[in-house]
């Protein structure tokens, strides 16, 4: 009995210091094992090409790099890829993940980004988008036209309603946001029927730090398109008219992209909503 006891203990053992090593060597890992899964999960999801060459994540210094990776367009547009990035880091303080009431991240940088918006209203990204959600809209209105005749009472449907609506603002309410501290766009290049490159670098400061709770993704999405936004508008001539323009169709995308996923069930078509929202917000 003695022997099988030591026995499953240096299993045991063994098996700890195998997580342990795992655990200290997850920055030599987790790089590999992400792209793969990215590289072979995502074209199922957008139904275009998608390639992921750099990942990395360090959890002790609290850093991730993404970086050479491509978004391809359906294959119906004639520009290959929707977005091309060469590189995208962020540094965050991994304590504010577990502790605090938001997110804190120092810095995040993304160096070198092209993004092809189709002329005149951005139909590769709508495509990409229905691609990526198409399947999930219409089981769900069905359902609700075969539920509505079956509900009786009204009287307890007014009262859960209510009830949803409480739950749903003490979930606003408590909701985790993040605080940036910083934000820089370098060589920005956005082609809308002409390649425009943005001639200087964009930097924002100090997104959510007023909040308690910092700001949700939506907010920092609406901070960064509206600087973009201002950044294209004032550069003047014909660079910017076509700010202009593009401001235009993306508000239409977005707004497009939120009735489409209006109905659209899970958290990453929430988040997808939340975007979509944030755009079409930016440019009322």
């Amino acid at each position: 009995m003695n022997k099988k006891l030591k026995l499953v203990g240096k299993i045991l053992l063994w098996a700890l210091a195998g997580v342990v090593v795992l655990l200290l060597a997850l920055p030599l890992w987790i790089g590999p094992v992400v792209k793969g899964v990215a590289n072979t999960v995502v074209p199922r999801i957008t139904g275009t090409d998608f390639h992921l060459g750099e990942f990395g994540l360090n959890p002790y210094t609290g850093t991730l790099h993404v970086g050479d990776m491509q978004l391809a367009n359906p294959t119906n547009f004639s520009e290959k890829n929707a977005v091309d990035l060469k590189a995208f880091d962020v540094d965050f303080a991994m304590t504010s993940l577990l502790f605090g009431k938001k997110y804190r991240v120092e810095f995040v940088e993304v160096n070198g980004i092209f993004i092809h918006s189709d002329f005149p209203k951005g139909d590769n990204f709508m495509q990409i988008l229905e691609n990526a959600t198409g399947g999930e809209v219409e089981p769900e209105a069905e359902t609700q036209e075969v539920e509505q005749p079956k509900v009786e009472p009204e009287a307890p449907k007014a009262e859960e309603t209510a009830k949803s609506a409480e739950s749903e603002q003490a979930e606003e309410k408590e909701s985790k946001g993040v605080q940036i501290d910083r934000i820089t766009l370098k060589d920005v290049t956005i082609k809308y029927g002409l390649p425009v490159k943005i001639p200087m670098d964009i930097e924002l400061t100090g997104i959510g730090a007023e909040s308690e709770y910092g700001a949700s993704f939506s907010e920092v999405w609406d901070d960064v398109f509206t600087k973009v936004k201002s950044v294209l508008t004032s550069v003047g001539g014909a660079v910017g008219d076509l700010g202009k323009s593009a401001a235009g169709a993306i508000k239409d995308a977005g707004g497009a992209a939120a009735d489409a996923l209006s109905n659209a069930g899970g958290a990453a078509a929430d988040a997808l909503k939340g975007a979509g929202e944030g755009i079409k917000n930016i440019f009322k």
